[in-house]
């Protein structure tokens, strides 16, 4: 018998990216642009500063950021936390010609 055990964990990932400021000047004009920019695409301002950006500069903002290469650092809170849901299927129980197997193979069982 095949038993499966899922582990439902959240994580959150950090991606650092270290772009030279005359690139930034070079695709956006400024850094300042570039600064009202990002603050309009996340939480990062409270408000967002300047303009919000019009869909040309999200899509060239997009594009930019992707030509970079970053540093990745995942937090995964539900190990830290103190837990996270795990969930157990029993494997191909429905090819099984058991009758003992009270089991269905799509039958979830959380713990």
């Amino acid at each position: 018998m095949k038993i499966v055990r899922t582990e439902h964990h959240q994580v959150n990932s950090e991606f650092t990216y270290d772009i030279p400021e005359e690139d930034i000047a070079e695709a956006f004009g400024s850094v300042t642009r570039f600064q009202e920019i990002i603050s309009h695409s996340g939480d990062g301002w409270e408000p967002p500063k300047g303009d919000e950006p019009t869909d040309e500069e999200l899509e060239t903002f997009y594009e930019f950021i992707e030509g970079y290469d970053y540093d990745r650092y995942d937090d995964w809170w539900t190990d830290r936390k103190g837990g996270y849901d795990v969930t157990y299927k029993v494997e191909g129980a429905d090819n099984d010609e058991s009758d003992d197997d009270d089991f269905d193979s799509d039958e979830e069982v959380l713990h």
